[in-house]
């Protein structure tokens, strides 16, 4: 009973590390939208970031209702967006400068991925949820 709490501990944490940065998410692509009237590429950028962020605040909330399916969407955002991140750093047009850049886009992925991948979260809880197949 106690490895089964400990496992649903790291699954609380990782849904509020990825509704934190879901957060962070929306906030950049609203305050990108005024610029979008002097560059329309803007205008694609701040709605493509903000419908990203709707889709890690619903991947968090199914997360916390333990969807099998929305812990595998989780790992492979965090992937995709922690290899972005390196591909982005290795070019050499400054994308990671301070602090705040290297905790959104590298520290907090790579800790929701290790939070998911230590105690197999799919073992947590044997008996199917309502959205798993019988």
């Amino acid at each position: 009973m106690n490895q089964i709490s400990a496992i649903q501990s790291r699954i609380e944490i990782a849904a509020v590390l990825v509704t934190l940065q879901a957060s962070l998410s929306l906030t950049a692509g609203l305050s990108a939208i005024p610029f979008g009237i002097v560059e329309p590429g803007f205008r694609v950028l701040s709605v493509l970031t903000i419908l990203i962020a709707v889709m890690m605040f619903w991947l968090a909330r199914n997360l916390r209702r333990r969807r099998r399916w929305a812990w595998r969407w989780l790992v492979s955002v965090e992937v995709v967006s922690l290899t972005i991140t390196v591909v982005l750093t290795l070019l050499p047009i400054g994308t990671i400068r301070g602090p705040v850049p290297v905790l959104v886009n590298l520290v907090i992925p790579w800790a929701v991925l290790v939070l998911l991948a230590s105690g197999s979260s799919r073992s947590a809880d044997p008996r199917p949820g309502p959205a798993d197949p019988a």
